[in-house]
């Protein structure tokens, strides 16, 4: 097998994640409460999905459904917090890919992309697409914003009905889109598939900072930016960057911030 991954933010946290093995892939991207609160250490998100990783790395081979060793590491988790609300929570998306004898699984939650190429060719990704949608929405609004008030597109992130507006997306958790949090409330919502193994011929997981590349020119599509990850991983990655230090910011093409924290896992069988 060929396994090629990658992990970046330019933030003093990295709230992105990732592990693989012999039997598995996974990425993980987390996301600060609704509160901000940080409880457990000086960036909450960052510490969940480490914990996460931890949990799902230590039991990711035993004979349990990837649900249950999900909702498991989130209940030992949501043990070591102290005098919380279900608010204060941090929470993640996840994308994770288990291989074992003659299967190939999948546990996907939130807008991290799951990617599984068959030997025939033919390629099914998975994300939530209603979180695109929310954002989308956002980003609309934030156009529309900065046209009136003529003031740059992501100054138009400090005003409050922006910030309302996000506020409001957030709020939506659980309810029109599902993540992981140390509820597990969202688990029951996930996709999850299964394939013959002998039938795939490559997968990837990759958290929406990364999947950002195929808004840009030329990589559009999904089996173009696998292809281009296996022969030259390191320019790809470096192309992403490029694209987004040409807008900085994010007129030519519009988006929430200038860049994300940026991670993928990428296998070929």
């Amino acid at each position: 097998m060929n396994c090629i991954s990658y992990c970046f933010s330019d933030r003093i946290f990295n709230e992105d994640t990732f592990s693989f093995s012999d039997h598995h892939i996974m990425v993980l991207d987390g996301a600060t409460s609704l509160t901000k609160k940080n409880i457990m250490s000086e960036d909450d998100a960052a510490w969940f999905v480490q914990q996460l990783k931890k949990e799902i790395d230590k039991h990711i081979l035993e004979e349990q459904s990837l649900s249950t060793i999900v909702y498991n590491a989130c209940m030992k988790i949501k043990s070591q917090y102290y005098y919380t609300q279900d608010i204060d929570y941090p929470n993640a998306c996840i994308s994770l890919f288990r291989f074992q004898e003659d299967t190939l699984e999948y546990f996907g939650l939130g807008d991290s992309l799951g990617i599984v190429e068959m030997k025939d060719g033919s390629i099914e990704c998975f994300e939530d697409k209603m979180i695109n949608e929310l954002d989308n929405n956002v980003i609309e609004h934030m156009i529309t914003l900065s046209k009136e008030k003529q003031i740059p597109f992501l100054e138009t992130r400090q005003e409050q009905e922006i910030k309302d507006h996000l506020l409001q997306n957030r709020k939506c958790h659980n309810q029109s889109y599902f993540i992981l949090d140390p509820t597990g409330k969202g688990i029951r919502h996930a996709c999850i598939k299964q394939w013959k193994l002998e039938e795939i011929s490559r997968i990837c997981c990759m958290s929406d900072g990364f999947s950002q590349i195929m808004m840009y020119p030329g990589f559009a599509e999904l089996s173009y930016v696998l292809d281009e990850i296996e022969k030259d991983h390191e320019k790809i990655e470096k192309q992403l960057y490029f694209f987004q230090e040409q807008d900085p910011d994010c007129i030519y093409y519009p988006r929430l911030k200038k860049r994300d924290d940026t991670t993928y896992v990428y296998l070929k069988f």
